[in-house]
């Protein structure tokens, strides 16, 4: 229920992050967080503006200084305050992926077909005349008419 339903989390010191929205990670994603591309920080500072959004209105990424905002917001939390506000943004952002349905291989595998036939192809096509390369990468020799060329049963004793 609480997947469905979250609810603000508290992070002390009068911060909360509120349950985790599309506005919200467009904004993160707007401002190129790590919360949402899974890089690393360098440090603090590239974390601040994050972790500023995530505790205010997402529509703060459109003020235009959403650096300097954050940084006078950070100045006001104790260092201790981050990691909360971390660990309450994957809270949300599990929380928010658990209600969401998975791709459900049998069903990519449907929707690459129209009523049960492949979808056309929209690439160049492969050339259909030359030998052939097997898997292995080498071409195949010519039949012989003594083992399967016209004329022959196509089976040969071995």
């Amino acid at each position: 229920m609480a997947a469905l339903l979250p609810l603000p989390i508290g992070c002390g010191n009068g911060v909360t992050v509120k349950p985790m929205t599309l506005g919200m990670w467009a904004a993160l994603e707007r401002i190129g967080s790590p919360l949402v591309t899974g890089e690393e920080p360098k440090d603090a500072l590239e974390l601040i503006p994050s972790l500023y959004l995530l505790t205010h209105d997402p529509r703060e990424v459109f003020r235009g200084n959403v650096v300097d905002l954050s940084m006078q917001w950070a100045d006001t939390v104790p260092v201790a305050t981050m990691d909360a506000i971390r660990r309450a943004c994957y809270r949300q952002m599990n929380a928010a992926f658990d209600v969401m349905p998975e791709d459900d291989p049998k069903k990519a595998r449907s929707a690459a077909t129209t009523a049960g036939l492949p979808r056309s192809c929209t690439g160049r096509p492969k050339p259909t005349t030359g030998a052939s390369k097997t898997s292995s990468g080498t071409s195949r020799s010519r039949q012989s008419a003594s083992s399967g060329g016209s004329g022959s049963s196509g089976r040969t004793a071995r």
